[in-house]
């Protein structure tokens, strides 16, 4: 129902967005009739007069009507970057020099060497033959 009801608006708006175009045909004064994207006849339907006597009676006047182009592309035009002037840092006056320890140290480490965890299969206790 609702992809009924949406097909239904957008046939309307496409419609009304693009035009409709009307030819009314007055006859002595008097609306004799109108038609949609109508082609005109040779002939009044009314009266029977010919199209080519332009002092007639008759006469058509051709109308369009269109709905208001108020849409607007949408903008992208957002920024990243922020154009603002940034204070520069003042740090006070400090050796960052790190003292370097002395060239004789002794390293102390008493672990067994080529330590790997086990797998995650036997972690886990997954086994699968």
């Amino acid at each position: 129902m609702k992809k009924f009801l949406l097909s239904i608006l957008t046939v309307l708006y496409m419609t009304v967005s693009s035009g409709i175009a009307m030819e009314i045909h007055y006859c002595m004064g008097e609306r004799a009739g109108a038609d949609f994207y109508g082609s005109s006849s040779d002939k009044c339907g009314k009266c029977g007069m010919t199209e080519q006597n332009k002092k007639g009676c008759c006469h058509d006047d051709n109308k369009f009507f269109k709905l208001a182009d108020s849409h607007k592309k949408a903008a992208n035009d957002f920024s990243f970057f922020q154009h603002e002037i940034l204070p520069v840092p003042s740090y006070a006056l400090y050796n960052w020099n790190i003292p370097v320890a002395g060239a004789n140290t002794i390293t102390n480490n008493n672990s067994p060497p080529g330590y790997q965890p086990p797998p995650a299969r036997i972690l886990h206790g997954v086994f699968r033959i």
